[in-house]
């Protein structure tokens, strides 16, 4: 762990975008974990959830661009500069932790409610999340696949995680720019590499978060307990029921090169979500806002900030 290197490299691409994040470093009250959130902007807050093996500086860019929004970006616990779970999660113990993590941050920002933006694994939370807290979520941005919803097929680099001592030799592995960038190339994101949209202080961000601090030792280690070899991530699937049960208006901003599913694996979500709209992405990987920094900006804005339908209604 070396976490002044790693400051180092984050202070730089927040410079490259112009904007100086407020830390905060807050005590749980219910998980009794310690994370980090930076804070930019004013407005409505928006919590913003990333994927497995990132932190909460994957969205700073996006973040950036959103006027008119207070934008919080949590480091997910075991990631960036919070700390792990401790014991480590199970699979059982998955559920109940998801819908706990966010209104346990909120409470500690002393917010009731909070429009929730993610992807992937962060999905996971803030699905769990509206689900069970229907009073805390405002409205929700997701972005291409969401753990926990199906999917005809895991990429193999996801579903190798789930094989005995392969997380392990990966943890153990040093991480370089090759490796990265191939590991973006896997996710869709080819052109924008190869374009410049994802840049220099990017992918150094990025290598130092897997240097020079923990994430993917405890990433890794997750994965482990929730992938099976064979059976992918059924295991983390989320019931119908649940799905069903949310009520925050939903926008999915979904890329169409997502190795984990197109369109296809986009209708069976948004078919599941009773307020949920599906906007395909052209051309856009599993992160959609590296490959179209100003248009997922502009929709994330005017979703976020379009008046409720409790307010519409005035109840």
């Amino acid at each position: 762990m070396n976490e002044a290197r790693y400051r180092e490299a984050e202070a730089r691409l927040w410079t490259s975008t112009g904007m100086v994040p407020n830390e905060h470093r807050l005590r749980l009250a219910r998980t009794g974990v310690a994370v980090r959130v930076q804070e930019i902007g004013s407005g409505p807050p928006a919590l913003f959830i990333h994927g497995v093996n990132t932190s909460g500086a994957s969205w700073i860019r996006l973040a950036s661009r959103l006027v008119g929004l207070r934008c919080l970006l949590l480091d997910r616990p075991g990631t960036g500069l919070s700390e792990p779970v401790v014991p480590p999660l199970t699979i059982d113990r998955l559920p109940a932790f998801a819908e706990t993590l966010v209104v346990d941050v909120l409470d500690a920002l002393e917010l009731p409610t909070a429009h929730l933006v993610a992807t992937s694994f962060g999905a996971y939370f803030a699905l769990r999340t509206a689900a069970a807290h229907l009073d805390r979520v405002d409205r929700m941005t997701l972005f291409s696949w969401s753990a926990g919803t199906p999917i005809r097929r895991l990429p193999l680099f996801m579903r190798a995680m789930g094989l005995p001592g392969i997380g392990g030799l990966a943890a153990r592995a040093p991480a370089n720019e090759r490796s990265i960038r191939a590991l973006f190339r896997a996710l869709g994101h080819g052109l924008s590499l190869d374009d410049g949209r994802i840049r220099r202080a990017d992918l150094d961000a990025y290598l130092a978060l897997l240097r020079d601090t923990e994430t993917r030792r405890h990433e890794l280690a997750m994965g482990r307990a929730f992938i099976h070899p064979v059976h992918g991530l059924d295991r983390m699937l989320i019931p119908d029921a649940v799905l069903g049960a949310i009520r925050a208006p939903t926008l999915l901003l979904w890329g169409e090169h997502d190795p984990f599913g197109g369109e296809d694996a986009g209708r069976r979500l948004v078919d599941r979500l009773p307020t949920a709209e599906l906007r395909m992405l052209p051309g856009a990987g599993h992160a959609p806002w590296l490959d179209d920094l100003e248009l997922i900006a502009r929709e994330t804005v005017a979703f976020l900030l379009a008046p409720s339908r409790r307010m519409a209604s005035g109840v």
